[in-house]
This record gives C-alpha cells, structure tokens and sequence, in this order.
C-alpha cells in the first residue's frame, strides 16, 4: 500500500512539473488526489493550492520528486541486516560479529550480532532459518546524525597457531556448540575486520517501505596486538598498518540492508513473514522513547585491556579471560550472559586470546541480564588463563582472578564509565571462593575504602602493576546509578531526609527523571497529601518537582515523553483526592504573581497547566466514581476560584509579569479541552470568555496580543468550540477581538489565520447537515460572524492591496469563503444591520470596488485557475444580493436615485462578464467542458442579471445614456448566441427610453455609431456578430 501511494506520487509529481513547464494550469492535489472544490471552503482550497505550488517547486529538473529532508519526523528507526555469503574459506569454524560503530566518537553504539560459519564454509551452514538475519533497533535522531559504520570482526575457533595443515584437521566440535562448550583444545582467536560507512543510507529520508540494498564489504587483517583498533584503522585508511585477507579480490562478506520506521512491534506485524523469527540487536542505551512497560535491566560489559606481569618468562603469556556472574553464596547465576544476539545465553563467556602478549587488548562488549533480586547480591568474576599452545586436555592454567560488585554500598548500581580492577593471582579454582575475596577492593576507585592487600595466610596475592580495565553501561528501567534519585524512590523508608530528597530531585538529569517517571509520579503524589486529601508539610516543595517534571515534556528532547505521561495518566495514576492540593497550588501561584521578583517557577507552572489539570481531572473523576459524585458543587467552586485569581493577573499591566500571562494563554486552550469532562461545556466556554475579555482589545504590547490571539486560535481548533452552544457564546467575543486587531490592521496574518479555522469549520458543519433543514446554530453562528467581520474584511482588503500582498491571498480567501456561505437571511439581516442609507452605500461602494479589483488584478498566480473559477462563482452568486437594495434603497423617487451606487454596478458586471478568465472560448475543448459542467457560463448568467436589475429601472435608464452604450456594446462581443441576443434589447430600451424623454434617440444612435465603429477597427466581432446587427 505504502509502495503504491509513494508511485502515485511520483507520477503526479512528474506530470504536475510537465504541465508547468507547458505553462498549463495547476492542478491542487492533497497528495496525489485531485480535489474537489465543492468538498472544501475556499480558505482550505487556497491552502491546497499553495501545497502544490509548493510541491512542484520541489520536483527537480528531471521531474523526480525531491523530498526535503526532514528527518525530524521520524522518531525512531530500525535497521534490518542480513549476512547473504561469505567470500572466504577459512578452514576453521569461524564467528563474525556485527556491531554499530559511531566513527566521530570512536565508539561502538550497539552490542554485536554473531553469525557463526561451519569450517565448510559459509553456503553449506545455515544453522537455523534465520540465524544471518537481525533487526538492530532504536535508532534515535541523534544516531541518524552520526558518522555510522558496520563493523565485521571475524574470528576463527580452533587452534592456536594457525596453518595449512590444521585447516586438513576436521574439528570434532558440532558445528553448532557455541564458544563456551568448545572442547578445551580449541580457541578463539583474531582473523580479520571489515568496515562498511552506512550513514548516507540511514539519513536518507526513504520511508520505512525502502528498498534492501546489497553491499560487500571487504575483511582485513594486521598485528594481532593491533587488532582491537584495526576497525578504526581502515576507517581512516592508514594503509600501511593493514592487509586484506587473501581471497579472490572481488570477495568478500556480502550483507543486505533495509531501513524500518516506527515502532518495531509494529514494523514486525506488518512483516510478519520476513521478520518472524529475525533476533534484534538492542542499541547500547535507551531510545528517544521509553513506553510505559517497557522493561528492560542489561548491563553493557566491556573488556577492554589487561595489564600482565612477564613472571620470568621471555615470551608473553596466550591469555583467555572467563566472564561469570555470582552470588555471594559462590552459586553462578545461570543464564545470564549474552556474548552476542543471534546466540543463546549462558553461565560463562570467553574471550578470544591475543598470542604471546602479556597486555592484551580485547575490546569485547557482552551484555549480562541479571535478575533485579539478585543484583545486591551478585557480582561479576574474571579469570584470567594462560593456554598453551600443545595439544593436551588440561592446556588451559588458572593464574588470576577479578571482581565487580554489582551494587554499591548505597544500593546504586555500579557505576558506568571505566573499572580499573586489580588482579588476584590464585592457580586453584576449587580454592575460589568469594567469601575470601569479597572483603577485598576490587578496583583503584575502592581501594580508598577497602583493603587491597589479601591477609597473610590467604590463597591470594595481589601486584598492583597488574590491573585489567573493564567499562561498563546500566541500560536499565528499574535499576538507577543515581543516588539523588534512589532517596526519593526510598522516601518511605527515611522519612526524615524527604525534605532534602526533594530539593535534591529538582536538580536531577531530564533522562533520569523519565526513564522512572511511573515510580517517581507514584512516589510524589503519595508525599503529595495525606490519604484524607490534606496538604503535608512537604506538599508545596513536592508540587514544585511536579511541576519541573511537567515542564520536561515541553523540551523538545522529552516531547516524545507526553504519550508516555497520558498513559500513566489514563492507566496507572490512583490517587484520587489530590484533586484538591493540585488547585490550591496554582491559585496560589496566580496569587503570587504581583507579588514576587522570582517569575520563573510560576511560568513554569502556567506552562505546564494542561498536565496539572490533566491530574486534577483524573483525581477527580477517580473521586467521583469511588463516592459517587460527592463534593461536586465544592470541586466546581475550587475551580472558579483558581480561574478568578488567572484572570485576576491577566488583568494587571506590568511588564515584569508579561512572560508569566503569556506563559498562561499559551497553555490556557489545553486546560478548557480538559475541563470539559468534569463540567458542562458552556460553563467552560463562560471561563474562556472571561479570560478573554480580561485582555483589552487596545493598547496591548505585542507579544500579548500574539499571545492572546494564540489562545484564540487554539480555543477554535478545540474541543469546546465543537459545541453549538458554547461556540456561540465563544463567536461574539472572538468576533469582537478580530474586528479591532484587523481594524487596527494588527497581526492580520494571525487573524486571518483564526478566521479561515473558524469558516472552515462552519463549512464542514454546514455539509454535515441534511439540506433540506435549515439549522438554527449554524445560521446563528454564521449571522454573528457576517456582521463582525464581513464589512471588516472589505475594507481591509482594500487597504492593504497594495501594501501587504503576502496576507491578501489569505485575506481574500477568507472573504470568498465567508460569502459562499451566506444566505438570504444573512443578507437581509446585513442589510438590516447596516440600516441607514449612508452606511449601506458605503458598503456596496466598497464591496463592489474589491470585486472589480479583484477580477481586474490577479491576487492568485495566473495558473490557479481552480481557485478563480470558485471566486468569481462566488462573486456572481454575490452580486445577485448586492443588486436587491439597489431596488429597493436607491431607486425611490428622484431625489432618492444614487447614480453612483448603480453605475459602479454596472460596470463591474461588464467588467466580471469580459474578464479573460472567463472567455471560454480561447480554453482547449477539455477545459471549456470540464468549466461549464461545474459552474455554466458565467457571462451567460451574469448577462441575464444585468438584464433583470435594468429592466427594473423604470424611468431612471435615461441616467444612463450614452454612458452605459459602450460597456453593452462589449458585453455584446461574447461571442455567446443567447447572451448576445438578450443583450441588443437593452439598446433598442434605451432608444425607446430616450425617444420618450427628448423626442428623438440621437444620442444612442451616434454613440453606437462612434463605439461599433471603433470596435470594427480593433477588429473585434465576429461574422456571425455582424450578421446579427444586420437582422435587426
């Protein structure tokens, strides 16, 4: 579906940039649809036009639809890999494994996938379906701007000299025991590293529908010592320190990549087949979302290096590390240890061994997921081996040994970063036991605490020129390494330190705080009050670390963070009378305002007001149900109370505050949208209206007034707007507001912006309707709207059109759309409003002066042909009501004839009638036909109302010659049958008209003499025109 849509849009593309480029019309498409004009208010279908002018301007010169990046859209993004061959035989089984590398930052940013090769060589071992396939996931906005590699570290399982001959020597190991069951004659050792640069692939804005992409990628080797920085090596490609691995030259490890956006649950519903069985390599760190019940606790182990004494030998040592996991008991956590996905977990890892070198460097991250109950008493043990090169059963000697506790003192969990741990030399592991060597620092950084040195008579012994450097990384929901954090989870248990547990939270990292925010939230809300609903000592400092977590949210690094907050919200929050507390902290922070230097926490509240009120409504609710509905007129009075002291502050004038009342009308819409669940939704829109009206229309600095119209704004597109009631109320002191900004012709794209939401609006209820019904709400809605802004927006059309082109589109949109949804009753209550003479021919001067100017001068580009024909459809229908108080207010007896008022009118007719937009037949037949299936011909129509509004002039014709024989005379060259026919007994009228005034018809005559005659030499008319003039 996906691939189909993204077609239709490249072939719509590419035929819009073709009919451009021909200089044909435009056509305005949402997405790769054509719309309908008719579906759609005027404001929407500018908006439409302006998309695809937009749009094609973004195809490029070959007609290829040239996306923007704009990768900020996507959130998250997964990467399917598949190892597809193997280009080399090695002789030897053979691991490779796959890691995310971040090139800038020299360091591995997801743990490693294991694709095992049998000595057979790769086409004849495919262990299970499968198993050369991974999804590596949580590719965050911050990893797509990375320098990103693959990296291929290669390993061979098998002897510890390599040759010719051991590769004849079949292995007795099952191609499918992992590294930890091998038997003891065979080792890990290092091979070769292929890099492969895959950021271009991931930046690239294809969707998530994108192609797989197949590359190969080349394996290299060097000095075994040199081996842990050799990827970094080819990346910068320091030639003489590497060599490829000897093989065909055009081989290599060839792998298929495809990018996945989105949520990967979702990615694999939608592929159920092609990623059924696939593992996921996880990314070493949280993504830029953490869901509610997303759980996970891994520890990221790395063993980076070991320092070893030489022990009197001139050869180094073949050392191997063993990884376990213990409890204090000496029992080995079973399971726990993951070398690589792709590969089930087990008790015991081992390294790969670094020949003759006594300060190996192994750069191996595993991932150790121990259970949270055992981590207080666990810890990690390394042992380190010295294996011999001859082919014997025991050719692997225990020398040494390390630890790691897995928690500290204060129950925070190891630290991350890098572990310097000291070696114990011990040769007997039945003499292990952690009891002897718990007591015992395990590394530089707790040597200042504990003791390094084993007491006499121990069975260890410790140099401290030997040390092995591990680091490590907590990705963990459960688990903190944050001790500020764990003495606000613990609150319970020391009740006295909750005070500065508190302050202490308020400096806590943002990551922190959302990575527990269920824990914490429950934490807070039972400090928050007593379980009778009173306020505790600690209420108000508590209230000030909710509010520094709500406002999180509105960083756009944590926005991601509001699903997360609703849920816990709608699922997980229980406590049910903080209702109370909740409103009593902002009144008293709208109280504080006038009163206090220190602004900054009080913004940070208004800001943060949809979520206050998110809890006050939820606690409410949840109160409401357990005593049915008790308390309720007390709730509502609590709520009017905290909305009198905000506006109590709206009202004040001092710039200090300014910030603070706009901190409040910009989270103020949010709020009504959720108070319309507790109370009734006029009462909401009453609070709304008294906000608004605490603003003054005039005199307001600006940033208030965008900040007021803001709110407006929002308050349209919400949920009270939606009720008929209630946006009536809302409409009249809306109106009011936009009159006097667009008057005063300020922040006119911003009001012009709130207009066309409104129209739109009243549109699509409109169509919602049953035609045959008229509706009350909305004929009410539309009359307070009309009466507002109707007169407001003609005039400042005409101001502003030659001043501000950029609003004048948006403006004229509005104006099109408020007129199309017009009807008799409006008019006549317009004409009503109006009232005297003076105003309504102010009126109809000025209307009529926009629509002529409007049709004269383009306001839209010349290829919007769409949006002009439903204008100038829009304007007929218009001039049909404009012409009724020509009749009936400016045709009384003489001294009440407004010869102005009519001539402008007839002039614009004719100027409507022969505008070029109009002449049908200059179009290609296609064109014409499509023009007059949807709206007729105009002229026609428009010809036929002239007849009618001069056929009720009567006496007053004779006002109008000779002057109007010119413009008839053009209306007269469409070269439309009908219209001309109708037209020529406007001028036998006139001659009848003037014979009965003066006696005679001189006048019409020369003038149609002198206008023909001029015609005839422009070359005007047609034959079948002059034939017409002949049969008369």
């Amino acid at each position: 579906q996906d691939q189909t849509r993204e077609l239709k849009l490249k072939t719509t593309a590419k035929i819009d940039w073709g009919n451009r480029k021909l200089g044909l019309d435009l056509v305005p498409r949402c997405g790769a649809e054509m719309v309908d004009p008719a579906t759609m208010s005027a404001v929407e279908l500018y908006k439409v036009h302006v998309q695809s002018s937009e749009n094609i301007q973004g195809v490029s010169a070959r007609g290829t639809l040239r996306r923007p990046k704009d990768t900020s859209k996507i959130q998250t993004r997964h990467m399917f890999m598949c190892m597809r061959d193997f280009g080399y035989h090695i002789g030897e089984e053979t691991e490779v494994y796959f890691s995310l590398y971040d090139a800038k930052n020299f360091k591995f940013i997801s743990e490693r996938f294991l694709v095992k090769i049998s000595k057979e060589g790769f086409s004849n071992y495919i262990e299970k379906l499968h198993n050369n396939c991974t999804i590596f996931t949580e590719l965050g906005l911050q990893d797509l701007s990375r320098d990103l590699y693959i990296v291929a570290h290669v390993m061979r399982i098998g002897k510890m000299v390599y040759s010719e001959s051991s590769k004849k020597v079949s292995l007795s190991s099952s191609s499918s025991s992992s590294s930890a069951q091998t038997p003891v004659s065979y080792f890990k050792r290092p091979l070769g590293v292929a890099v492969l640069n895959i950021s271009e692939m991931l930046a690239s804005n294809n969707s998530g529908g994108s192609d797989e992409r197949e590359f190969t990628f080349r394996v290299f080797q060097t000095d075994e010592k040199d081996f842990c920085q050799l990827h970094d090596t080819l990346i910068r490609k320091q030639n003489s320190k590497y060599s490829p691995l000897s093989s065909h030259p055009n081989y290599g490890i060839v792998i298929s990549l495809r990018i996945l956006d989105g949520d990967l649950r979702q990615v694999r519903e939608e592929n159920p087949l092609a990623f059924k069985n696939v593992s996921t390599t996880k990314k070493m760190g949280f993504p830029d979302v953490i869901m509610p019940g997303h759980v996970r606790n891994d520890l990221y182990l790395t063993l980076e290096r070991g320092e070893f004494e030489k022990g009197g030998k001139s050869t180094g040592k073949n050392i191997e590390v063993s990884v376990v996991v213990l409890d204090y008991e000496g029992n080995v956590v079973p399971d726990c240890i993951w070398g690589a996905s792709g590969t089930d977990s087990s008790a015991e890892y081992r390294s790969m061994i670094v020949y003759h070198h006594n300060a190996p460097c192994w750069m191996e991250t595993i991932r150790l997921a121990v259970p949270i109950e055992k981590y207080n008493i666990a810890h990690i043990r390394f042992e380190y081996r010295h294996c011999s090169t001859r082919d014997k059963a025991d050719n692997k000697k225990l020398f040494g040994i390390s630890f790691a506790r897995l928690m500290e003192p204060e129950e925070a969990t190891l630290q991350d970063g890098i572990h310097e741990l000291f070696v114990y030399r011990c040769d007997e592991r039945t003499k292990l036991h952690p009891n002897d060597y718990l007591g015992l620092a395990a590394s530089i950084h707790e040597s200042s605490t504990w003791s390094s040195s084993p007491e006499p008579g121990s069975v260890f012994s410790c140099s401290h020129k030997e040390i092995v450097t591990i680091r490590t990384m907590l990705c963990s929901t459960k688990l903190t390494q944050n001790v500020d954090l764990l003495s606000l989870l613990q609150w319970k248990e020391h009740p006295h330190r909750i005070q500065e547990a508190l302050t202490r939270a308020l400096r806590l990292d943002g990551e922190e705080l959302v990575k527990f925010l269920q824990d914490i939230l429950d934490a807070l809300f039972s400090m928050f009050s007593t379980d009778d609903g009173n306020s505790t000592i600690h209420s108000g400092l508590v209230f000030h670390v909710l509010v520094s977590i709500f406002s999180l949210l509105y960083d756009s690094k944590f926005e991601h963070f509001k699903p997360v907050m609703n849920a816990y919200i709608k699922e997980h929050f229980a406590a049910a009378l903080v209702y109370k507390g909740l409103l009593s902290s902002v009144q008293h922070c709208a109280e504080l305002v006038m009163s206090t230097d220190r602004q900054e926490p009080i913004q940070k509240c208004f800001r943060s007001l949809e979520y206050i009120f998110k809890f006050v409504i939820q606690s409410r609710l949840l109160f409401s149900r357990a005593t049915g509905g008790q308390f309720e007129d007390s709730f509502r009075y609590d709520v009017h109370r905290v909305f009198a002291s905000l506006d109590k502050m709206l009202c004040s004038s001092f710039e200090m505050i300014l910030p603070t009342q706009i901190a409040l009308l910009q989270s103020a819409s949010a709020v009504f949208d959720q108070l319309v669940q507790v109370l009734p939704v006029i009462e909401v829109a009453k609070l709304g209206v008294s906000m608004l009206d605490c603003l003054p229309s005039r005199d307001l600095p600006t940033p208030l007034t965008q900040a007021k119209l803001g709110a407006i704004k929002d308050l349209v597109a919400g949920k009270v707007f939606k009720d008929d009631e209630a946006r009536n109320l809302l409409l009249i002191t809306i109106c009011k507001h936009l009159r006097h900004h667009i008057s005063a012709r300020e922040e006119i794209q911003l009001c012009t912006d709130i207009l066309g939401e409104i129209l739109t609006f009243l549109f699509h209820l409109n169509r919602s309707y049953d035609s045959s019904k008229v509706n009350i709400c909305f004929r009410r809605d539309l009359e307070i709207l009309s009466l507002s802004t109707l007169d407001m927006l003609i005039e400042t059309c005409l101001i502003v059109i030659d001043r501000m082109v950029s609003v004048l589109a948006n403006m004229v949109a509005c104006l099109i759309s408020l007129l199309q949804l017009l009807d008799d009753y409006h008019y006549k209550r317009l004409w009503e409003e109006l009232g005297d003479r003076k105003p309504l021919k102010d009126f109809l001067l000025r209307a009529f002066l926009l629509f002529r100017h409007l049709i004269k001068h383009d306001v839209f580009p010349t290829d919007w042909m769409v949006i002009k024909m439903t204008t100038n459809n829009v304007i007929l229908a218009a001039l049909q009501q404009l012409a009724k108080p020509l009749v009936f207010c400016f045709l009384e007896t003489w001294p009440h004839f407004d010869y102005q008022v009519w001539s402008t009118y007839f002039k614009l007719a004719v100027a409507f009638l022969t505008q070029p937009a109009l002449q049908l037949e200059t179009f290609t037949i296609v064109k014409r036909t499509k023009i007059i299936e949807k709206y007729g011909d105009m002229r026609v129509l428009m010809g036929y109302q002239i007849l009618s509004v001069w056929s009720k002039l009567g006496d007053h014709k004779i006002n109008f010659i000779p002057s109007m024989v010119g413009p008839f005379l053009k209306v007269t060259l469409v070269p439309e049958a009908e219209l001309r026919k109708a037209t020529l007994h406007i001028f036998f009228d006139m001659m009848e008209c003037e014979q009965r005034a003066r006696g005679n018809f001189k006048e019409v005559e020369s003038e149609l003499i002198d206008k023909l005659d001029y015609l005839i030499s422009e070359n005007k008319g047609d034959d079948e025109y002059r034939q017409l003039f002949n049969t008369m």
